[in-house]
This record gives structure tokens, C-alpha cells and sequence, in this order.
């Protein structure tokens, strides 16, 4: 199994990736603190280290070069999650020996990706959950009702009777919060596949950027359905 170390100061930010890398089948461990990553790599020898840049006790860079000093731990590749896009932070994450670097907000496709790209596997990390809820929709002056087959960070597959056009614009409302209300989304018509016997349509649609709310909104509907399913 493999493994992904989370460091942040902040530990909402913390529950926030972890919430990203959930459904991923990867076993996660965190720390808050330079000091405290440099323990949890030497003793867990993760496969990944997502590492923010901006720390009480020491700058991620300052982190890096310990890290990548010590033969315990210069092998694990570590990507730099920041707040800051100045080109000189960057540059010394890199000169450091970082492999990547995103700035927050995070994009959880665009993290996702990047780490499926460091720990060597195929980019599967978008956890599907299959469930059959409500969705009512609205493109343009075009409003449409379907149910949906499964959801993910990246987005979701409907079933519906209206027909929407591939590369559509959407918002959609999902009831995935608690006491069923909704949450609203944006996000791109990619895939229609039309069942003429059914009279229904099937629309792939892919998510646009996330906040992190809905991010968090996401991760905890699909962790408490599956409870709910399980028991």
C-alpha cells in the first residue's frame, strides 16, 4: 500500500487534502511542523509528502533540503503546497530538490493528478461512488431533472429524459448536505449517450474548479453514504 505523508500548520488544511486522498486506497499520515515531517518520513518512509511552504518553525524549502540530505529519507519525492505563486519561492523549492509544486486553493484534479504522476500509478484517484440521487440542473435558459449513477471530485454521471448539449455549461444542485439540502456546483456536459429505447440520456459531467467547501461537502457525502450502505 502506499503511502502519503500530509504536512500543514493548519489542520483544517490538513483534513482537507486528507479528504482528497480518502477514497485513493492510499494510507495517509500527517504532521504539522518541519520538525515533526522530518520524524513521521524517517519513520513511516513515505511514498509521497505533500509539504506546505509557509511553516511556524521552518520554510518548506528548509524542509526539502533536510529531507533530501538525509539518505533516509532523498528518495521520496515531495511536492510543495503554497500559498504563494512568487517565482522566487518557487524557483527555491525547486533549487532545493522539490519535484512539484501547486499553490492553494488547490485544484483536487489538478493534486490528484500530480500525485499519481509521483507515485508511479494510473490516474485513478477519483473515487466514484455509485448512488442514485436527484438532480436538477439548469443550462442557459434550459432547465433539466435526471438522477445520477455516480459522483466524484471530478464529476458525475446523470441519467435523464432531457437532452442537454455536449459542452454545455451547467449548474447543477445537488442534496448531498446535511438534512438534504443542496449545494450548488458549476461544471461542463463531456459525454452524452443517448438510450433511444429508454428515451433517456446519459450525461458525463465533469466538475469545474472546486472550493474547498465543496470539496469537503463531496468528501463527507461519499464517506457518510458509504457508512449508511455498509450497516
Amino acid at each position: 500500500m502506499k503511502k502519503i505523508l500530509l504536512v500543514d500548520d493548519v489542520r483544517l488544511f490538513l483534513k482537507l487534502e486528507e479528504t482528497f486522498f480518502r477514497r485513493t486506497g492510499c494510507e495517509i499520515h500527517m504532521a504539522q511542523s518541519g520538525a515533526e515531517a522530518m520524524e513521521v518520513a524517517r519513520e513511516q518512509q513515505p511514498n509521497l509528502i505533500l509539504l506546505d511552504f509557509i511553516m511556524p518553525d521552518m520554510m518548506g524549502d528548509e524542509v526539502v533540503k533536510k529531507l533530501k540530505s538525509d539518505p533516509d529519507t532523498s528518495g521520496i519525492p515531495i511536492m510543495i503546497v503554497s500559498t504563494s505563486a512568487d517565482a522566487n519561492d518557487i524557483e527555491k523549492c525547486f533549487r532545493a530538490g522539490a519535484d512539484d509544486y501547486v499553490t492553494k486553493p488547490i485544484n483536487p484534479q489538478e493534486v490528484l493528478a500530480k500525485a499519481a504522476n509521483l507515485l508511479n500509478i494510473p490516474h485513478r484517484l477519483h473515487y466514484r461512488l455509485p448512488v442514485n440521487m436527484k438532480v436538477i440542473g439548469a443550462a442557459g435558459s434550459l432547465s433539466f431533472i435526471g438522477f445520477s449513477r455516480n459522483i466524484s471530485l471530478g464529476g458525475m454521471l446523470v441519467e435523464s429524459r432531457d437532452p442537454v448539449a455536449r459542452d454545455a455549461r451547467v449548474l447543477l444542485e445537488l442534496p448531498i448536505l446535511s438534512d438534504n439540502r443542496s449545494i450548488a456546483l458549476r461544471g461542463s456536459i463531456v459525454r452524452t449517450d443517448e438510450d433511444q429505447a429508454k428515451g433517456i440520456v446519459l450525461l458525463g459531467i465533469k466538475f469545474e474548479e472546486l472550493s474547498e467547501d465543496q470539496v469537503t461537502a463531496i468528501g463527507e457525502f461519499i464517506g457518510k453514504y458509504e457508512s449508511t450502505a455498509k450497516a
